[in-house]
């Protein structure tokens, strides 16, 4: 046999069939849909993290611009509205009641996510319970108010937020 023939391979289209790009597709919307509540969860733990974080930098900043400045700072609390806002004392040698808005650490409003409730807020040592606003004070020699608040997340979390009377130190327990 002079001449040897070989068997020829079979051509095969190097592809993917449409049954084998639905079943792929299938596959990866099943699990999307499986593990999209997992993924809720962690988005809302994150959210949690960052508004009690913020809190934690507004009461530490207000402490700080107080003694600074040599001037009452004051953080106000609108339950109505979720949020903490910080203002200062204008001229307490003219109007001891006069407040201008305080940006700190570059907000004027700190936010706490709708999911994560103030299940207490103690200031002065007394409940605030059904008050439209609540002030907590930083004075100039470094003193504030003191401030317990317990802020319930979700799954039954809790995370204790404490401010220091004597000395305006800012404390989280979880």
């Amino acid at each position: 046999m002079p001449y040897a023939t070989r068997a020829q391979p079979a051509r095969r289209n190097l592809g993917f069939t449409l049954i084998e790009l639905l079943i792929v597709m299938t596959i990866i919307t099943i699990a999307f849909f499986a593990l999209r509540p997992s993924f809720g969860g962690v988005l809302r733990g994150t959210r949690e993290r960052t508004a009690v974080r913020q809190l934690v930098g507004m009461f530490t900043a207000a402490h700080a611009e107080a003694v600074a400045r040599g001037r009452l700072v004051r953080v106000v609390f609108e339950p109505n509205r979720h949020a903490f806002f910080p203002e200062i004392q204008l001229a307490p040698e003219v109007d001891r009641t006069a407040f201008d808005p305080l940006p700190l650490l570059g907000k004027r409003v700190v936010r706490v996510p709708e999911h994560l409730s103030l299940m207490s807020l103690e200031v002065r040592g007394s409940e605030q319970r059904d008050v439209a606003r609540t002030d907590i004070y930083f004075y100039p020699d470094g003193r504030t108010d003191g401030v317990v608040m317990v802020l319930g997340g979700g799954r039954g979390r809790e995370v204790r937020v404490a401010v220091s009377p004597a000395t305006g130190r800012v404390r989280i327990d979880d």
